[in-house]
């Protein structure tokens, strides 16, 4: 009776031939007239809706993802005695499956070594992906400057409340430094100082010209509006980022669609205490006194009333459930919502204009997704 043989689909560290003879006693080879008994047929080939990690950087994982690939080799006609030594090889944490994997010859069926989301966060948590652990350590790199630019070794509770508001104006350009620098460790304490170490915004200059006084009251209801929706996202993100990773779209788009969304349907669901807090503010701190540093301080105070976990949870398992994404990022699918070109029209956003399929979002004239913080 002949062995019973598979096809092997290979993207770790098996791709070494060295490794892989090693393990199986077997070598590969990509020239077919090369092959022999003690050397396969391998071809590269492509598995879809996989993402390759390696959050120990030791071990390379496949885990589930609708927008991704990985690149690799198949190995034709893997005997049953070699695949036992390689299943003792990859060990517990991963789960040996059936797939199709694409050649230019076509798809094939291979077995593969893959790992599970519930795996992967039982055993690394926040290091599920290596570009997410980097993150991580690049905005503690930046909120370890602003600690030191901002009443540097101050503990007290207003020090703290200042740092995050300073933080809060500085926003925009931790996005665009965590962005333009991900998955790279390639930054320098010199570098961030540089795009960091930034004059602190002021409006003070505006509270004596005539024609930007009538406008600074909207403009700073504005802004506590911002404040309150980049603070509730940040909570969000904070409390619910392992779920919220695997809810993303493609890499391509805005990687914070989901979380901005949430937040945007709280800041909704409490528009009149959203309504007091901009009121209370503006009555209680007039403008000429105060600078725009003070504003964001009090939205961020201000926000922690109205962050609810419970609600939070609702809204995530609701947008889960529905969740099929698609082609459009979630700025697009705004833009071109059931309201049409009144959207874009001044003159029907002053109606105040409601699109009831988007959940009651409303719509400014001059509303970008893309500039979601101060």
């Amino acid at each position: 009776m002949s062995e019973k043989k598979v096809n092997l689909f290979i993207y770790g560290s098996l791709r070494d031939p060295a490794i892989f003879k090693s393990v199986s006693g077997l070598s590969f080879t990509l020239k077919p007239p090369q092959t022999n008994d003690e050397t396969l047929l391998a071809e590269p080939a492509l598995l879809p809706y996989y993402r390759k990690l390696s959050p120990d950087n030791v071990y390379f994982y496949a885990v589930a993802n609708a927008s991704s690939k990985i690149e690799g080799f198949v190995i034709h006609d893997v005997p049953a005695r070699a695949m036992a030594e390689i299943n003792r090889y990859e060990g517990k944490r991963y789960d040996r499956e059936a797939v199709h994997v694409s050649t230019a010859h076509g798809p094939i069926e291979a077995q593969a070594y893959l790992a599970t989301h519930e795996s992967m966060k039982k055993h690394f948590g926040d290091r599920f992906h290596v570009n997410l652990i980097h993150e991580l350590w690049l905005r503690k790199r930046i909120e370890k400057f602003i600690k030191k630019r901002t009443r540097p070794g101050e503990r007290t509770a207003d020090a703290e409340l200042e740092r995050q508001a300073d933080r809060e104006l500085l926003a925009t350009t931790e996005r665009d430094l965590v962005l333009s620098h991900y998955g790279s460790d390639a930054v320098s304490d010199y570098y961030l100082e540089h795009e960091l170490d930034r004059p602190r915004p002021s409006i003070k200059h505006l509270y004596n010209e005539p024609k930007a006084r009538a406008f600074i009251k909207n403009y700073l209801a504005l802004v506590i509006k911002q404040v309150l929706l980049n603070q509730l996202e940040e909570k969000i993100q904070s409390r619910y980022r392992f779920e919220l990773e695997h809810m993303r779209t493609s890499e391509r788009y805005f990687k914070r669609s989901v979380s901005m969304l949430m937040a945007l349907q709280m800041i909704n669901a409490n528009s009149s205490a959203v309504d007091l807090i901009i009121k209370e503010c503006l009555e209680t701190m007039p403008y000429g006194k105060y600078d725009l540093i003070d504003y964001v301080k009090y939205a961020i105070r201000a926000s922690r009333s109205i962050f609810d976990t419970r609600v939070a949870q609702a809204h995530l398992n609701r947008i889960r459930s529905n969740f099929q994404p698609g082609l459009l990022p979630l700025g697009a699918e705004l833009e071109l919502s059931n309201l049409g070109s009144s959207t874009v029209e001044p003159q029907r956003s002053a109606k105040k204009r409601i699109d009831p399929i988007y959940d009651g979002f409303r719509y400014f004239h001059d509303f970008q997704i893309g500039r979601a913080h101060v």
